[in-house]
């Protein structure tokens, strides 16, 4: 590797970390930022293209619904294992496996695949495919 590539691979895993904590935050402005301007972000079920899309999509309301004793629902997507493998000097694409805790506890986990590049300076999320392996039968994903 070369100090480059370092320097490029400390950057990413720190976007990638400020990702996570903007998407659990609901912080919607901090989570599009995370994505190049025609940036994609590619569910199960339905696919976001461009920032200014995904910015919206990001300010609906939460799929996470409170538990009924009123408290503040929450998932907090902690990063493990992050695979990045440098396509070119200013693209990037990685595998990294996640765990979601919430109120039950270990919630759900999975990957992302993401394409990333370097964009006015910074790198960014230039497609993001998120796959789950694994739902709690007591997860929040079930409720509401």
């Amino acid at each position: 590797m070369t100090p480059e590539e370092s320097i490029a691979l400390a950057e990413i895993q720190q976007h990638l970390a400020r990702c996570a904590q903007a998407g659990d935050a609901r912080r919607a402005d901090a989570y599009a930022n995370c994505f190049a301007v025609d940036g994609v972000l590619e569910l199960a079920h339905e696919t976001i293209r461009g920032r200014e899309a995904i910015r919206a999509w990001m300010t609906a309301p939460s799929v996470i619904p409170a538990p009924a004793d009123g408290t503040p629902g929450f998932v907090s997507h902690h990063l493990t294992t992050c695979h990045v493998e440098f396509t070119a000097p200013d693209e990037a694409a990685a595998r990294t496996y996640w765990l979601v805790t919430s109120v039950v506890g270990l919630d759900h986990n999975g990957f992302y695949r993401d394409h990333l590049r370097r964009e006015d300076g910074a790198w960014r999320i230039a497609h993001r495919r998120p796959r789950t392996l694994w739902i709690s039968p007591a997860s929040v994903l079930h409720r509401g």
